[in-house]
């Protein structure tokens, strides 16, 4: 479910980039969170890509939201299945979630980036 005119290449480079910032905050001076993400971004993406802090910024929690829905279904099933590999699990999950949310999970590698952070 990608946003209207977001790609799967710009959400892969959202997420490296909040990766980026999350994990080497800005210090005082050099603009907030946000500012540093789209500045990251424009070094993946080119700097004429035309994404906004606030385009940045909400489509990071559409992503996070997926992601988190997602990572629900993965320790559900982690949980209550063993011997299960992590592939054979993410697989379990993945059915699961189109099952019950009526559409495919879109963000494996976004997940898979950001999971220790939510």
């Amino acid at each position: 479910m990608a946003s209207h005119g977001w790609t799967e290449v710009e959400d892969i480079a959202l997420v490296e980039a909040w990766e980026e910032v999350y994990v080497n905050p800005p210090r005082r001076g050099q603009g907030g969170l946000w500012v540093r993400v789209q500045q990251y971004f424009a070094q993946l993406r080119g700097p004429n890509h035309g994404r906004t802090v606030d385009a940045l910024s909400s489509r990071f929690r559409v992503i996070r939201l997926e992601c988190k829905k997602f990572e629900n279904y993965y320790k559900a099933v982690e949980n209550s299945s063993e011997g299960l590999s992590e592939d054979d699990i993410k697989a379990v999950a993945l059915i699961n979630f189109r099952h019950d949310e009526g559409h495919d999970f879109e963000h494996v590698s976004q997940w898979e980036t950001i999971r220790v952070w939510i």
